[in-house]
């Protein structure tokens, strides 16, 4: 009776059905793998910001890794440099478009460090940073590199404005060494006037709905499997209802 499901047509569709739900379970899969690692990146990130601030000196002394030392709240006693400011330029905060504000700060006795002093709104005069030694705290962050398909930044020795905080092509275009981990600035002693505004903390409590994806995938498998299931037991039903005719 069921003879056909081994003609060529037949044989093909099988390839087809299990072809779409191989990809689709793989797909699933994928999708879980990466609520998972999101689930472990929020985890490190609140711990990591829950610790007790750490001196950025000490962490480069030691040779820890950039990685490792990601989302620590650290802090450094130094000062601005009055040159190699630059601006990273397309950014937006609370819905308000502007730039945010780069300036390297040199740690007493230790590197100089890319410092996110914050946002300054379009249109805002840039405030100059503090021309005294300070004590800055903030969130330590590793160098952003340039996606597929991303303009590139201008090197030319007169452009000011940045896309990103790529800390290779700032210690370049600043003709400056530069540490391996930036700043995202978050206070000061003595208190540092406004603007620029601290650029706040990543929102962890949202992100793209993997588990979500992951169920609809294996819900479009089972569809797949179910259309095989349907079409395997009405092509043999009417072959049945045929041959019944016949006699």
């Amino acid at each position: 009776m069921y003879r056909f499901l081994l003609r060529p047509k037949w044989l093909l569709f099988h390839v087809v059905i299990l072809a779409s739900v191989v990809g689709m379970v793989l797909l699933a899969r994928w999708q879980w793998n990466k609520h998972i690692a999101r689930d472990d990146f929020v985890t490190m990130v609140e711990m990591r910001e829950q610790a007790e601030p750490k001196s950025l000196a000490t962490l480069l002394a030691s040779g820890t890794a950039a990685d490792d030392i990601e989302w620590y709240r650290v802090t450094a006693i130094g000062s601005y440099l009055d040159k190699g400011e630059l601006l990273q330029i397309n950014r937006t905060q609370n819905g308000v478009n502007g730039v945010n504000v780069l300036t390297p700060f040199q740690i007493a006795n230790g590197p100089i460090i890319i410092v996110n002093r914050g946002f300054v709104p379009t249109g805002v005069i840039v405030t100059a940073a503090p021309n005294a030694t300070l004590e800055i705290g903030g969130t330590a962050r590793t160098s952003q590199i340039r996606n597929t398909g991303e303009l590139t930044d201008d090197p030319s020795a007169t452009n000011t404005e940045v896309r990103r905080v790529d800390l290779v092509f700032i210690a370049q275009h600043i003709n400056t060494k530069v540490a391996p981990v930036y700043l995202d600035f978050i206070a000061s002693k003595p208190a540092s006037a406004s603007p620029p505004v601290p650029v706040p903390p990543p929102n962890l409590s949202s992100g793209p709905p993997h588990v979500s994806y992951t169920v609809q995938w294996l819900f479009f498998s089972l569809c797949a499997i179910a259309g095989w299931v349907f079409a395997v037991r009405r092509s043999a039903m009417t072959r049945r209802q045929a041959a019944a005719l016949m006699h």
